[in-house]
C-alpha cells in the first residue's frame, strides 16, 4: 500500500488502484505518437496491471510495528519484494507474454540500483533475467523492443506515484520527468506541456482513510479497509 501523511489525516491507496490510474493517464496520452503505437493497447493494459502482485498483500497487510499502520510499500522486506512481483510477472507469462514482458522488466529496473546482488537479491535478480529473456526471444524481440514500450508504463507510474506519495508536489518548484512539469493542487493535477486529449479530465480514486494514531491490531486495520472513499483526481495545463 501507499501510505501517505498530511496533516489533516492519513490515507492509503492500493498498489492496484495507483497502476489503474497510471493506467488511466496512458489511455489518454496524445503526444509522442503513442495513439499510433502497434502495442498501444497492451502497453495499456500492461501499465494497469503491472502491480497485480500486490493484490493479495494489500487485501491483508501487516502492520508496521514502528507506526501501527499498514506496512509503505518502500518499507517490505526482500521476501516480500520477491513473493510480489514473482507472482505478479508469472500470472500473464502464458496467456500474455508481452504484458508479463513489462511487468517483469519493470520489476528488474525498479530494483537493480537499489539493490545489491547478495542472498535474496541475487535469486530475484536472476530468475527475473532468466524469465525476461525467455519471453523476450520467444517474441522475437530485443532489448531496445523491450524499452520502448517500457518507457510508456515507467512513465505513466513515476507520475502516479508522485501524486499520491507526494500532496504538495511542486509546492517549491514543479517536479519533472521527461520533460514535463507537474504540480499538485489539492485535486488537480497539472502538467506542462499538457499531453492529454482533453482539459478537465476526471478520475475517481478509492482510498482508504486510516486512524492517524494506527492500529493495535491486524484485525483492526481490516475493518477500515472495507469501504473505500472515492476521491476526484482532475487533470488539467500547468499555467505559465
Amino acid at each position: 500500500m501507499i501510505i501517505t501523511k498530511t496533516r489533516k489525516e492519513v490515507i492509503a491507496v492500493k498498489q492496484e488502484d495507483h497502476a489503474a490510474f497510471a493506467g488511466f493517464l496512458l489511455e489518454r496520452w496524445s503526444d509522442h505518437g503513442f495513439k499510433h503505437d502497434p502495442r498501444r493497447e497492451v502497453i495499456i493494459r500492461a501499465t494497469e496491471l503491472h502491480d497485480n502482485g500486490w493484490r493479495e498483500f494489500d487485501a491483508a497487510p501487516r502492520l508496521d510495528s514502528k507506526t501501527g499502520l499498514p506496512v509503505d510499500f518502500r518499507k517490505i522486506t526482500p521476501e516480500e519484494t520477491s513473493e510480489i512481483w514473482m507472482r505478479g510477472s508469472q500470472r500473464f507469462a502464458v496467456e500474455e507474454p508481452y504484458l508479463a514482458l513489462l511487468i517483469t522488466h519493470h520489476a528488474y529496473a525498479l530494483h537493480e540500483h537499489a539493490h545489491n546482488r547478495a542472498g535474496v537479491w541475487n535469486d530475484f535478480f536472476v530468475t527475473l533475467a532468466r524469465q525476461r529473456a525467455f519471453l523476450r526471444d520467444s517474441l522475437g524481440l530485443t532489448h531496445n523492443d523491450i524499452e520502448h514500450g517500457y518507457s510508456y508504463l515507467r512513465m505513466a507510474d513515476w507520475f502516479s506515484l508522485k501524486y499520491f506519495t507526494e500532496p504538495k508536489l511542486g509546492a517549491t518548484r514543479p517536479a519533472q520527468y521527461a520533460g514535463y512539469k507537474l504540480v499538485r493542487e489539492d485535486d488537480s493535477f497539472l502538467f506542462r506541456p499538457y499531453p492529454f486529449i482533453e482539459h478537465g479530465i476526471r478520475y475517481q480514486i478509492p482510498v482508504y482513510v486510516l486512524n492517524k494514531k494506527g492500529y493495535k491490531s491486524e484485525a483492526e486495520l481490516q475493518e477500515d479497509l472495507q469501504e473505500p472513499e472515492m476521491r476526484e483526481i482532475i487533470l488539467n495545463p500547468l499555467g505559465l
